[in-house]
């Protein structure tokens, strides 16, 4: 079956994306590993199949510091392209950069275990509305804003805020690499869920903050003056 522009090959056994993941962050394989590298290694699937691989850092739970933002980005970068039925590609300064092989090694492999569980849920499948060339380029548009509240700087406070949006942008990209109708929802109820958690949060802490900052100062300044 044809699928909508810059979707990966069908009609194509490929192996499970969780077991060539494997194989990429098998301890001390990873060293010295760029994005483009990655890229290169999931080129047959598409653009999903590198952002759905962006998202495993996230999902175990303890995240390599500085990532999130970056991966963020790329991930916004190719959903664009993936909107623009363009072929996955990331600018030199992006793709030519180091990503800690040897650090994510260590975290990605909670990721691959929540990878291989929605792989074993995750078939060609739902109404062809959900499938055609319009609804793909709303599910890239979904990913441009997972990838969004992904790469947004929100504070370390809020515990989770990469793991939900992150969840979210899993979802959706697997389920365009496998056509799945059913399964997109799935990503939109997630990245909702993401929004609404976020906001909640940064709200409690905002009115947390306004109401107990002021008693706090004077506090420290009867304490130190």
């Amino acid at each position: 079956m044809k699928g909508p522009a810059g979707s990966p090959v069908h009609g194509v056994a490929l192996r499970p994306l969780s077991e060539e993941v494997s194989e990429v962050f098998r301890e001390g394989g990873a060293a010295g590993l760029t994005l483009n590298e990655l890229l290169a290694r999931t080129r047959e699937r598409g653009p999903c199949g590198l952002i759905v691989l962006l998202c495993l850092p996230f999902l175990g739970p303890v995240a390599v510091p500085g990532t999130s933002n970056l991966f963020g980005l790329v991930i916004i970068h190719l959903a664009w392209r993936l909107l623009q039925g363009r072929p996955a590609h990331l600018p030199k300064r992006w793709g030519d950069r180091g990503i800690q092989g040897r650090v994510l090694s260590k975290v990605v492999r909670t990721g691959v275990r929540v990878l291989s569980f929605v792989e074993r849920w995750t078939r060609e499948r739902g109404p062809g509305w959900l499938r055609s060339e319009r609804a793909w380029r709303f599910h890239a548009m979904v990913l441009i804003y997972g990838g969004i509240l992904l790469a947004a700087p929100i504070p370390p406070l809020i515990p989770m805020s990469n793991f939900a949006p992150a969840i979210g942008i899993l979802l959706v990209a697997a389920s365009m690499m496998e056509r799945d109708g059913w399964m997109v929802l799935a990503g939109y109820g997630a990245t909702l869920a993401a929004t609404a958690y976020i906001g909640a949060m940064a709200y409690f802490y905002w009115t947390g903050w306004q109401r107990y900052s002021g008693p706090l100062a004077g506090f420290f300044r009867r304490v130190f003056e």
